[in-house]
């Protein structure tokens, strides 16, 4: 079941997180101009209401991916690191007709829900295909509208009718400890950050279980399992291994997002967030729903 939680697709991708105040910058695409940056709090303060993670047992754990299942039907998950290939870009077939922006909302990185190839590549937005796992007409975008240099890789899906509904966005690889700290920073702030934006966050960690080896009552060693905290010293590990899984979700009536936090194969932690239209997705069930 872990495996399924983070199994996602990290198909794809993730500057140190080490530079705060290059990250303050970051926040366009997540939110209003109007609005405030809002600071993600340490993640080690157990005091506080908004860093308080639940740790859950297996059956609420398949209640929880049940749950998160309904709002994003699948969960970012970690990958290893992987090269890029050659830019080689292409435009897809068109009927000629391009859409009018003044007609879609904007989606995170200046992208357009809703739009089709032609109309993004409209935008000088550049699409290079690339063969994901379960999905039809995803492509690396590059040259976009709101890039943040923290998220190196995004990648835009548009579905079978050719309408972008889904974006995910890879932070770059962070040289981190081997309690994640850095990631965890990332993390904490991207958290708070998607959360004023879209609201209804949900948080879900599976802690590791691990054995401790206490004295019984006879004064003899005995050997006890027990829940691994959030950033303790071997989270990294943990995290790399799937034993400890930790995500986040977060809701609208029209988007819906999930962060997770992973490691990859060179421990080197990075942070990735899922977008997912709901809107778009009602259209199509109500079509289908409208043919039979």
């Amino acid at each position: 079941m872990k495996q399924l939680l983070i199994s996602f697709i990290i198909t794809i991708f993730l500057i140190s997180v080490s530079k705060a105040q290059d990250m303050a910058m970051d926040q366009s695409f997540l939110f209003d101009e109007e609005d405030q940056v809002v600071r993600a709090q340490d993640y080690t303060d157990e005091n506080s209401e908004e860093n308080k993670v639940a740790e859950i047992s297996a059956d609420e754990m398949n209640d929880a991916v049940n749950q998160a299942k309904n709002l994003l039907n699948t969960k970012p998950a970690k990958l290893p690191k992987i090269k890029l290939p050659n830019m080689s870009f292409s435009k897809p077939a068109s009927s000629g007709h391009i859409l009018s922006a003044e007609n879609l909302k904007i989606a995170p990185f200046g992208l357009l829900w809703g739009a089709d190839q032609a109309s993004t590549l409209n935008q000088g937005i550049k699409l290079q295909k690339t063969d994901m796992k379960d999905y039809v007409n995803s492509f690396l975008a590059t040259s976009l509208p709101k890039p943040i240099d923290f998220f190196n890789r995004v990648y835009a899906v548009f579905g079978k009718d050719d309408k972008l509904y889904r974006i995910l966005s890879y932070s770059e690889f962070i040289e981190d400890d081997s309690s994640a700290t850095k990631g965890m920073d990332a993390y904490n702030k991207y958290s708070a950050l998607l959360e004023k934006k879209y609201g209804n966050k949900q948080v879900f960690f599976t802690p590791a279980v691990v054995e401790k080896t206490i004295k019984n009552s006879q004064g003899k060693d005995e050997i006890t399992k027990e829940n691994a905290p959030l950033g303790n010293p071997d989270f990294l590990n943990q995290l790399a291994s799937g034993s400890a899984v930790l995500y986040s979700t977060y809701n609208n009536q029209d988007v819906a997002a999930a962060l997770s936090i992973g490691v990859d194969g060179d421990k080197k932690s990075y942070i990735v967030i899922d977008y997912k239209n709901l809107s778009i997705l009602k259209e199509q069930e109500q079509e289908t729903l409208d043919a039979l």
